[in-house]
């Protein structure tokens, strides 16, 4: 329902520069995901002010919390171009270590 509105930016971060996307990868949340990536001014590669991107977080949602909803958001993530398995965050970490 926020999503049809027009003044609500589905990509905006929080104070620490985590996006909605970053949530809903992080908490397993495969439709959010999809919905998500389906806006155009949703950056999916977005890192927060670690960063850290929305793939990041659904790798560690995948070890932390139920593996089958975390595999999906990863690899929703992961089959898309602009995608980078291999973007470090601030400690040196890529999302798939």
């Amino acid at each position: 329902m926020l999503l049809e509105r027009g003044d609500v930016n589905p990509d905006k971060p929080d104070d620490m520069g985590q996006t909605p996307l970053s949530y809903a990868a992080g908490g397993g949340y495969r439709e959010v995901v999809k919905m998500l990536l389906g806006r155009e001014e949703v950056n999916s590669d977005k890192p927060d002010i670690m960063d850290r991107t929305p793939l990041s977080y659904a790798t560690e949602g995948w070890c932390r919390d139920s593996a089958e909803n975390n595999s999906g958001a990863v690899k929703i993530q992961l089959g898309r171009d602009e995608v980078n398995p291999d973007k470090q965050d601030d400690q040196g970490r890529t999302p798939l270590s």
